[in-house]
Order: C-alpha cells, then structure tokens, then sequence
C-alpha cells in the first residue's frame, strides 16, 4: 500500500485508538475502499465511516474516546457530549465526529443491512476490522449519490481488469 495522506494517517490513529479501548466497529465508506484498494489511491476520502455496535456500553465507549482525544460530537447538527442520551439517538442513526477538517461518523443503525451482520462479515485488514467489500460497494449504492456511484463503478471497473503478471 502506498503512503497515506495525513488526513488519512489521523484517521487511523484515531479508530486503533478505539479499538484499544475495546470499542466494537467495522471501518466501511470510502476509507475502507481505501485501505483494500491500491488503485483508488487518488480518491479523496472526504470522512471516515464506521459502523459501531450500538449496545449502550459499546456506544459511550465510543463516544468517550473520541470526546478524549479532542473531537467534538453532534447528532444532526446539534452539538453533544458523553454520556449520550440513548433515547435521544433512536433513529437518527449516526453520531458525527469532528476534529478540525477531518469527520468521523459512527453508524449505529442501518436500513440495508443489520449491524450485527455487517460487523460479522468484517475482517480484519491492518489490524482494523473493515467491512468486505462487495458489502461497502452495496452501502454506496443504497446511499445513491453520484459521488458514490461513481466510486462503485471505479471500483466495478477496476474488479475487471486482468490480473497483472
């Protein structure tokens, strides 16, 4: 893998910070296109996206961590703090993170697929558990943007090539 992007590298950083703490999560979105794929190098990662397994204690967890090293928490816009309110999260689905430019945001709720089968079907790439990619490829496409179907069918493409020798 090609050296990463500061951006990148602070991503990093922060979700092996996670996981030491024993927060349970799956890096999906484009970061984890990133991490699997050398050939989309290029590609800006605009943010990193995690699925976070929404027991409670899972979910302060994360949410304490992040608030530790500095980065600021929000649901929807409205600024929040550990401890969260559960209640005040049930179906607003993600908690965003910020930290200056860079954007974390933890999924804790999905349409298309359960949590629980999506952290299941993670493996383990850099020491980081990061969605497979046929799941990742499918979230884009729910999300349906034209940035993520373009990435889909960058990624589509580059499936297709021959192997090199």
């Amino acid at each position: 893998m090609s050296a990463l992007p500061a951006e990148h590298r602070a991503y990093l950083q922060a979700v092996r910070r996670l996981q030491e703490r024993g927060v349970v999560f799956a890096v999906i979105g484009s970061f984890a296109l990133r991490l699997r794929m050398d050939a989309l190098d290029s590609e800006p990662v605009p943010d990193c996206d995690l699925v976070v397994d929404p027991a409670p204690d899972n979910l302060q967890r994360w949410a304490a961590t992040l608030a530790e090293e500095g980065w600021a928490l929000e649901v929807w816009g409205q600024p929040v703090s550990p401890p969260l309110e559960l209640e005040h999260l049930r179906g607003k689905y993600y908690v965003r993170a910020r930290k200056g430019a860079l954007v974390i945001d933890g999924a804790y709720e999905l349409d298309l697929l359960g949590v629980h089968e999506l952290l299941a079907r993670a493996s383990p790439l850099q020491g980081l558990p990061v969605a497979d990619l046929d799941t990742v490829l499918d979230l884009k496409r729910s999300r349906g943007t034209p940035r993520d179907l373009e990435v889909v069918g960058q990624v589509e493409r580059w499936r297709q090539r021959p192997p090199a020798r």
